[in-house]
């Protein structure tokens, strides 16, 4: 095997400042889930007592503290598996993938900056069967997250990003949008340029007008020959959004 040349070390680099920076943010995430599901678990031993002695209210106390109990246990059992498929995705080579997915997981991910930026996140996407596209899953996600944090960070707090999903005759069009991005693209050109890096070698294209506030990802189908959305599909899924 031949030595990595120095721009595959960088990239590899990138690859795994990206992963830490991910894994220390949903391990806060996640504390603090297990840390609200700790307090409340005490609340339940304190009220205990005054339910067992028929005092008022006591026992519908105690259910809304075991339901928002399951509400953190929750949380925490969709955090551990967004995390497990990330994780996977590192080890996923270029191939058919579900842009969907991707777009789901990109986004739950930076939810954490996006609020602490107190900036609105949401994506539309499509429901029902979705045509696979050709990429590296690990590089598609790490290029879109790219892009929601160079909007949440150029934008007034309070702001909102939107994303969407789509397909063409040609492939998958993922779409941010962030109105208030500054005008001026200049600070930012560093940053357009290495997202663009980012996208070519997950094996897709971006058409970018930051001083639009706009950022469009072009992937291709995984199917050369694809002219229909019927070439590779995945099954229909259930509830749909993000």
């Amino acid at each position: 095997m031949s030595p990595a040349t120095p721009d595959e070390n960088r990239f590899r680099q990138r690859e795994l400042l990206y992963f830490g920076r991910v894994l220390a943010g949903q391990c806060h995430e996640l504390a603090n889930a297990l840390n609200i599901a700790n307090e409340l678990c005490g609340l339940h031993e304190d009220t205990l007592p005054r339910a067992s002695e028929g005092r008022a209210g006591a026992v519908e106390k105690l259910g809304g503290i075991a339901r928002r109990a399951q509400a953190q246990i929750a949380r925490s059992n969709e955090i551990v598996r967004v995390l497990s498929r990330f994780a996977h995705s590192l080890d996923e080579p270029r191939a058919a993938a579900d842009a969907r997915e991707i777009v789901e997981r990109a986004v739950f991910l930076a939810a954490r900056q996006a609020r602490l930026r107190q900036a609105g996140l949401r994506a539309v996407l499509p429901e029902g069967e979705v045509p696979l596209v050709d990429c590296s899953p690990f590089g598609l996600q790490m290029a879109i997250h790219a892009g929601i944090e160079l909007f949440i960070e150029g934008i007034p707090e309070g702001r909102p990003v939107a994303l969407s999903l789509a397909f063409d005759s040609a492939g998958a069009v993922v779409t941010l949008d962030a109105a208030d991005f500054p005008p001026s693209r200049d600070a930012a050109a560093g940053r357009l340029a290495e997202i663009a890096a980012l996208a070519r070698a997950a094996g897709c294209g971006l058409r970018e007008a930051a001083e639009a506030g706009r950022m469009v990802f072009l992937i291709r189908y995984a199917h050369r020959d694809a002219t229909a959305h019927a070439s590779d599909t995945l099954a229909p899924r259930a509830g749909g959004g993000c």
